[in-house]
């Protein structure tokens, strides 16, 4: 049997080229482009933050509905592995804002040389990591929310204390209740 050739500088360059050329199109929201950068198959996948698809069909009715939630995306780590001449995955990491909240994103796709076709996503896994906990924001929202004024020389004390009450509930918020535990009644005298 053959060695796999790993990694070749051609087909790198080559699927490195497509990956730029995607991001592009879905920083500009360009639907037919994104949509044509999938294998137009029932195979093909893409598993995103809030979605699963399965099918070219699925993937593409997902992008012509999709409104873009993200500003500021910043890539942080490229890697391409080829898998021989045909087959390669890139690995993504980047920076975003999600509904003006910053987010660490990773993106992986497989991507394969369809014949009569070229370089296609066959399946795709895209993931942000949930928000850190930023009290002070926490405390501006809340703030203009409630129509509560908090003087500028208080919040930063406001968001200490809130972050002591959260580190000071969350033992007692991490215990686990059996699910037979019933209730305290009610007394009303």
């Amino acid at each position: 049997m053959a060695a796999l050739a790993f990694n070749d500088p051609a087909v790198i360059a080559e699927v490195t080229t497509q990956f730029e050329a995607y991001e592009r199109a879905l920083l500009s929201n360009d639907v037919d482009a994104l949509t044509n950068f999938f294998w137009d198959s029932p195979h093909a996948i893409r598993y995103g933050v809030n979605e699963h698809l399965y099918g070219a069909e699925a993937i593409a009715e997902f992008r012509k509905s999709r409104v873009i939630n993200f500003t500021d995306r910043t890539p942080l780590r490229t890697t391409v592995l080829a898998f021989g001449a045909d087959t390669a995955v890139t690995m993504y990491e980047y920076s975003v804002k999600v509904f003006a909240q910053s987010r660490h994103g990773r993106q992986t796709q497989v991507w394969v040389r369809v014949p009569d076709a070229g370089w296609r996503i066959a399946a795709a896994h895209v993931s942000n990591t949930p928000p850190s906990p930023s009290w002070s924001g926490y405390v501006e929202q809340a703030s203009a929310a409630l129509k509560l004024p908090v003087d500028p020389s208080h919040r930063a004390g406001v968001a200490i204390n809130l972050e002591r009450a959260a580190a000071i509930a969350a033992p007692l918020l991490a215990f686990p209740l059996p699910d037979s535990l019933e209730p305290a009644a009610v007394f009303t005298p």
